[in-house]
């Protein structure tokens, strides 16, 4: 019921891509999603290339079906030097970052036969990245975990899937079969999951990140600039409010500059109710740990129940309106 154009893409049994996440998402979980049926992403933002070399090693030893790596574009050397190791290690499918990889980079992964998967935060990203010849996008609104853009999920995805041609894909604040139909709905072929996975067996989460998932509610996340100087969305605290409010009255670049120094130095230091992890708006949803099979698996029977609900539901109706609509039908039925 649900094979869509993403399955052909990709070589995956679910339209379900697991979101690349620093510190949760090693090889164990993304091999997990991929022997799942989904498609596993490694990420390199703060890794080495010596650690980028051995994940994909490690990855290819727990599993044979696809997987991807994310290249987050935080600079011409590093975006380059990344796509360089995926096309000497042969990954087949790369996703990117809410940054632009550019022309170049894109071009040369294309060349060598890898897919493409910009992760994109509007309309004109969109349209930018599938000028460089991206095979599919993922729409990421400003409801996800980690770097964001302005636009939230819902209306972002049917502009993206009505501006470009190739496959879109949604994500943020998606984490349920709910999520899944809606997605469908909204014009996209699959979803891409991230704070959903962080809350699994497989996932590499600290147990106080794991706590604190289940504990979240709908305002547990928010969004700072003072993990990477860019938007990004991770679990509300103390030191983030701080820095937001106090970022709010300074008067130069040099103050900003100094503040952040400041609340980076004491984040590094804090203690664990005070830390914070990128994080989406779906950790208030989140009540429970689960194996990544259980996942997949519960959103896809899941989901096959809703869409018969569904059905049955506009069946109802249409009965309903048929009668109401027939003249003397009533009448007909008493005689």
């Amino acid at each position: 019921m649900f094979h869509t154009v993403l399955c052909d893409l990709l070589g995956i049994r679910h339209p379900i891509i697991q979101g690349a996440m620093q510190g949760a998402g090693g090889p164990r979980l993304v091999a997990a999603v991929s022997e799942a049926g989904g498609l596993g992403v490694l990420p390199t933002f703060g890794g080495s290339e010596k650690e980028l070399r051995d994940d994909i090693e490690l990855t290819r030893t727990l599993t044979t079906r696809p997987f991807a790596v994310n290249i987050t574009p935080i600079g011409r050397a590093f975006t380059e030097s990344r796509a360089a190791i995926c096309i000497e290690m042969g990954v087949p499918i790369v996703t990117t970052g809410r940054g632009d990889p550019g022309s170049n980079v894109v071009r040369k992964l294309k060349e060598a036969g890898t897919i493409v998967l910009p992760v994109v935060p509007s309309v004109h990203h969109a349209l930018r990245v599938e000028a460089e010849g991206a095979d599919a996008i993922i729409a990421s609104g400003m409801e996800a975990g980690g770097h964001v853009g302005r636009v939230s999920t819902m209306p972002l995805v049917p502009q993206v899937v009505d501006a470009v041609k190739v496959p879109v894909v949604a994500a943020g604040g998606l984490g349920d079969a709910r999520g899944f139909m809606a997605a469908l709905a909204l014009g996209a072929c699959g979803i891409q999951l991230g704070t959903r996975f962080m809350a699994t067996v497989e996932s590499e989460c600290a147990d106080w990140m794991k706590q604190r998932l289940l504990e979240s509610d709908e305002t547990g996340t928010m969004i700072s600039s003072l993990m990477t100087g860019k938007p990004v969305r991770a679990f509300a605290t103390r030191i983030l409010r701080e820095y937001e409010a106090a970022l709010g009255h300074a008067d130069s670049a040099e103050e900003r500059a100094e503040l952040r120094a400041r609340y980076l130095k004491e984040l590094r230091s804090a203690p664990v109710e005070d830390r914070t992890m990128a994080a989406g708006e779906v950790a208030g949803m989140i009540r429970d740990i689960r194996t990544v099979r259980e996942i997949i698996e519960g959103i896809i029977e899941e989901a096959a129940v809703l869409a018969g609900k569904l059905y049955r539901m506009s069946r109802e109706e249409g009965a309903r309106t048929t009668d109401s609509a027939t003249p003397g039908r009533t009448g007909a039925m008493k005689n």
